[in-house]
């Protein structure tokens, strides 16, 4: 409660309060000269003209002999910050604090949007058998590489993209000490429905564990181990060119006791993209 006294009359206003969703401050002014007695608010906004607002009476406390007054506070425009302070004119006399005494209202920031789940948009199941024979490096100052090379049977199936995996490409996996295994495959697409063939590039992390590249040393691998992927595709198919545009990014599982890589396909659209 803010506070100012000149010849005996005092007035004290609040900081805002909320009511019924309005902006009010509330004024205590007199003692009271007559019921005649009035309250307007001097509002200010950097770039905006002062303005007046007119407070209306509430009730006059006969202890004090206070009146006691409400008035509405204008919007604030977007970070602007509004100022105020009340003037009382009583008994032909003009009661004012000066601009050195108006509160200050915080500016309005803009609410931040909501976020928001992407939509998500399943492309396609791959299913990718690998040879058993998958070439481990040994122990490298960069980890341990792998080679998978693909074999025949891989399969693609999904609402927007049917076709077979070609026998062709490959993963080159670096799995670092802490077990986890840094993805790098190439294959080809060929469609169910013809045409030029698709090109993936899938890049992700397959987790053999914390124990995983101690147990690779030994030659020994997990049954299975999850796998988080990032494909992206390259194609001059007609039928498949907003291929070319996505992103991919896929869910699965690396079976191991068949090397076999199992994966779902998604492309996301967020709320940027409108």
């Amino acid at each position: 409660m803010r506070e100012f006294t000149v010849r005996g009359v005092t007035l004290r206003w609040s900081e805002t309060i909320s009511a019924a969703g309005d902006k009010r401050a509330l004024i205590e002014a007199g003692p009271s000269v007559s019921p005649h007695d009035t309250v307007r608010l001097i509002c200010s906004q950097a770039g905006v003209p002062e303005q007046a607002i007119r407070g209306w009476p509430l009730h006059c406390d006969p202890k004090t002999g206070l009146q006691h007054f409400a008035a509405a506070l204008p919007s604030v425009t977007h970070n602007k910050t509004l100022s105020w302070r009340p003037v009382l004119t009583s008994g032909g006399h003009e009661y004012d604090p000066g601009p050195d005494t108006a509160p200050k209202a915080a500016p309005v920031q803009q609410p931040k949007p909501a976020q928001q789940s992407p939509d998500l948009n399943h492309i396609a199941k791959f299913i990718v058998p690998f040879t058993s024979n998958f070439h481990p490096s040994g122990e490298t100052p960069d980890g341990i590489w792998l080679h998978f090379a693909i074999k025949e049977g891989g399969t693609v199936k999904g609402p927007h993209l049917k076709g077979v995996v070609e026998p062709v490409g490959g993963d080159w996996m670096r799995v670092r000490p802490d077990g986890v295994g840094l993805l790098h495959a190439k294959a080809l697409i060929k469609p169910t429905d013809g045409g030029a063939p698709i090109l993936f590039e899938d890049t992700g992390v397959c987790d053999f564990g914390p124990d995983g590249y101690a147990a690779l040393l030994k030659g020994n691998l997990p049954t299975s181990a999850p796998v988080r992927l990032a494909p992206r595709y390259l194609t001059s198919n007609p039928h498949y060119s907003w291929m070319n545009r996505v992103q991919g990014f896929g869910i699965g599982e690396a079976s191991l006791s068949d090397i076999t890589l199992r994966f779902d396909v998604y492309s996301a659209k967020g709320t940027s993209d409108g």
